[in-house]
């Protein structure tokens, strides 16, 4: 009987259709850790308590829209391509029918002359899906060269804590991610075989020397300051990694964002 009138006062209090909405460590609850200090947070939430670091969708503003711009990049790119495509049948079905004329023997000048061929553009042949992943690899390497100077900032810092150290080797990490989604994209084009293979070696290493550098308690100290450190001597070949990308965009005569390399 007891227990049927604590149901009853419960059920009272909560009433039909009332929302209930879970609480960080229920098992529906969302939780995700800050981004910047690690606090678990709700999801949902668009500012940290702990650090006041503003988030979209659990990922700090500022990459948010980095994120954005390279897949407004791509997708203007996959939208050129689409176009093109569905204009082409169209001026192939429009242009006039070739009028048969005699054939003529060509003279000694004439048969050394190459035919032209109007209106082929520089890297026509490519897969256009290839042509994005270029550009893609300039953005993403822009990005690198932004956090390798922030990280490099708070290694020099005589107050620069484990926090800010940590905080660069996270942005690093999602970089390398996209870095290797992008270089991925460039196997459906044959020449770029040897280039694709150089770009996912360079992302895959900077992401597993950035992943295993947070596994350390934010306690040691020294331990964040010497993997930072072996990160930026790891980062000090992204020139040779950005020229890679250039010269095989200069091949299809392809000019790719440029990228403003941190000083060594």
């Amino acid at each position: 009987m007891a227990t049927n009138l604590v149901r009853s006062k419960t059920m009272k209090r909560l009433q039909p259709g009332a929302p209930i909405g879970p609480a960080i460590g229920e098992t529906d609850a969302k939780v995700f850790a800050c981004p910047r200090c690690a606090r678990p947070l709700s999801g949902g939430t668009s500012r940290c308590p702990g650090c006041g670091v503003r988030l979209v969708m659990g990922v700090v503003l500022h990459r948010a829209a980095g994120i954005l711009v390279l897949g407004a990049v791509l997708g203007a790119l996959g939208g050129g391509a689409v176009t093109a495509v569905a204009i082409s049948p169209q001026s192939q079905a429009s242009s006039p029918a070739a009028v048969v004329t005699p054939s003529i023997a060509p003279t000694a000048s004439s048969s050394s002359v190459p035919p032209s061929q109007p209106g082929v553009l520089p890297g026509a042949s490519v897969p256009q899906a290839a042509i994005s992943a270029l550009n893609g690899t300039a953005v993403v390497n822009g990005r690198i060269a932004l956090d390798a100077a922030t990280l490099s900032a708070a290694l020099a810092a005589k107050d620069g804590s484990t926090i800010d150290i940590a905080r660069a080797l996270r942005s690093l990490a999602a970089d390398a991610a996209l870095g290797n989604d992008v270089a991925a994209r460039l196997a459906s084009w044959h020449d770029a075989a040897t280039a694709e293979t150089e770009l996912e070696a360079f992302y895959r290493t900077m992401g597993d020397t950035a992943r295993d550098a947070l596994q350390a308690p934010f306690s040691d100290t020294s331990g964040y300051r010497a993997e930072a450190a072996r990160m930026l001597r790891l980062l000090a070949s992204l020139g040779a990694v950005d020229a890679t990308s250039r010269t095989l965009a200069s091949s299809i005569d392809l000019e790719l964002p440029p990228v403003v390399l941190p000083a060594n």
